[in-house]
């Protein structure tokens, strides 16, 4: 199945914190960032999930937040030092390719306005940042 998502980065489940309605998932990444995913028990039971499962974590470009304030606090789980190793300008928008270690690249959208307000250029230092909820999980079912 191909899907529209432009970030999906394949790991291993580290740890499955079940809650009464949602679990939440931690995936180690090949950069060695573990990212964390919120799903519902229902889909941790569906998808059969187990610690050491391989998946793929997928979310959509429009919901990376990038910031150039690398120690900045902020409730999103998910926040990755990375580089900015590829820029492609549009009228409107930008994308941004963030290398986050060991080739695995997260890309962003964000607006021409926040390219000129952070002043981002390529080979400077950001932080993208995901929400835990915006990240969803893929895997292969055999059988």
């Amino acid at each position: 199945m191909k899907i529209s998502a432009r970030n999906q980065l394949i790991g291993h489940v580290d740890l499955i914190q079940q809650g009464k309605v949602n679990a939440e998932v931690y995936i180690k990444l090949k950069s060695g960032y573990t990212m964390v995913a919120v799903i519902t028990n229902e889909a941790v039971r569906e998808l059969n999930l187990t610690c050491g499962d391989e998946v793929v974590a997928f979310f959509k470009s429009s919901c990376v937040l990038v910031t150039t304030d690398i120690t900045l606090n902020i409730s999103a789980r998910n926040k990755f030092q990375g580089v900015i190793t590829n820029m492609q300008i549009g009228e409107v928008n930008a994308v941004l390719h963030i290398n986050i270690g060991n080739d695995e690249i997260i890309t962003s959208v964000i607006t021409l306005n926040s390219i000129r307000s952070l002043n981002i250029k390529l080979g400077i230092g950001v932080s993208a940042i995901i929400k835990a909820s915006d990240v969803m999980i893929g895997k292969e079912i055999k059988g």
